[in-house]
């Protein structure tokens, strides 16, 4: 195994130790009764009450990073405490369900059951020898891979698509700190993007596009002979633009916006280009009380701490009421992932307000709406996890993510 240094994921030397990254924190702030002593523990590597309670409470929203005045990094730290209890101790096997390269997880049973013409889909993009995917193509990592009806033609315009099970990015695991995993990903994907032809790979994900830019290459040697691209860009020019027609055609309608985690990393200008669409296309954008670098995570990121289903539907559920009460008619994400979750979260509470992917909202603007299999897609997802998946998720045992 690798030794991972913690100087490679945070700088101690920038950090000064103020506290803010945690008295700033959405998901935190008010519940650490001492942010600027918690830190130093943590820091320090200290085994204290309050250092615990922040690594079991943080939700990986990556407020942190990005309001951090020094560039030091803090959620970087927090991983590799996480790395390094994972390391240790290992992780409940409930975990396994929502790791995409484990055997027999929940992603896989669900697509394991697509209807056929999406499964049609998932078995054309998984030949990486294909003429047509040089110079360029858009990847679909696994939270396409598990929604392919959301590969509308209207919008991809000629980009191809290529995804396979084994192409996993990494994204979970690394959120996980499971950095043992992570690496052996990293070198995986070297070695299999070396043999291809593709010089641009557009990420379907602003979450995909993050990890294969940035995290693969900065902190686990990943070396690919292409550039990386986000969709969501891309498709935000054709709209802007005027290429696609969609100037007010959706003139009222009164929408709330969740930002992604991974969004907050990547700067504001990506997430004001998905606002600037939708006023394009004339909706009305209100926001909800945490948005933008202060936004919540949709819940996935809440069961990485203590690896628990109820820490995630509790942070999906407050999410969709906060949703709800800012009086919009629907919640747009522009994340896969926050579709999947939400879509998830309106069948387990009635604070429900409708769910649209961006792309979606584009779709119907053109007059080409793509199937509304949201729904259905995470009822699938609950199956899998508590149906077939209970005894795992009731399971005291651990196991070790290796490579």
């Amino acid at each position: 195994m690798k030794d991972f240094e913690l100087e490679d994921f945070f700088d101690r030397e920038a950090c000064d130790l103020c506290g803010d990254c945690l008295s700033r924190c959405p998901e935190l702030s008010g519940k650490i009764s001492d942010p600027v002593g918690a830190w130093s523990d943590i820091v320090a590597g200290i085994d204290s009450d309050r250092a615990a309670r922040v690594l079991s409470g943080c939700s990986t929203c990556m407020t942190c990073s990005a309001v951090c005045h020094s560039g030091a990094n803090p959620y970087g730290l927090i991983l590799y405490r996480w790395f390094e209890r994972t390391r240790s101790a290992g992780v409940p096997m409930r975990a396994s369900l929502v790791m995409p390269l484990e055997r027999d997880n929940a992603w896989h049973r669900v697509m394991a059951k697509l209807p056929a013409d999406e499964r049609r889909l998932l078995d054309s993009w998984g030949d990486l020898s294909r003429p047509e995917l040089e110079p360029r193509a858009l990847f679909a990592g696994c939270n396409l891979q598990i929604m392919p009806f959301m590969a509308s033609p209207a919008l991809l315009g000629d980009i191809p698509v290529f995804g396979r099970e084994d192409l996993c990015c990494g994204e979970v695991y690394y959120r996980m700190g499971a950095f043992d995993k992570v690496a052996t990903i990293a070198a995986n994907l070297t070695e299999t993007y070396s043999e291809t032809g593709m010089r641009e790979v557009v990420a379907y994900c602003q979450a995909c596009y993050n990890v294969l830019a940035n995290i693969l290459p900065r902190h686990f040697g990943a070396r690919f002979p292409f550039k990386v691209s986000y969709f969501g860009d891309v498709l935000a020019d054709r709209v802007l633009s005027g290429e696609l027609e969609v100037e007010g055609k959706l003139k009222g309608l009164k929408v709330t916006v969740q930002d992604p985690c991974h969004s907050k990393l990547l700067g504001a200008e990506l997430r004001e280009r998905q606002r600037r669409v939708l006023e394009h296309m004339g909706c009305e954008v209100v926001e909800m009380k945490h948005s933008g670098e202060m936004s919540l995570c949709c819940g996935l990121g809440q069961g990485a701490s203590r690896f628990s289903p109820v820490d995630m539907t509790v942070g999906t559920v407050r999410r969709l009421r906060e949703a709800r009460a800012t009086g919009a008619e629907r919640l747009v994400v522009y994340c896969n992932s926050c579709d999947l979750l939400f879509s998830v979260g309106t069948q387990l509470t009635p604070f429900v307000i409708p769910v649209w992917h961006l792309n979606e909202l584009i779709c119907e603007a053109l007059g080409e709406p793509v199937p509304r299999r949201n729904l259905a897609r995470a009822r699938s997802m609950v199956l899998a996890l508590f149906g077939r998946g209970a005894p795992r998720v009731v399971s005291p045992r651990r196991f070790y993510v290796g490579s």
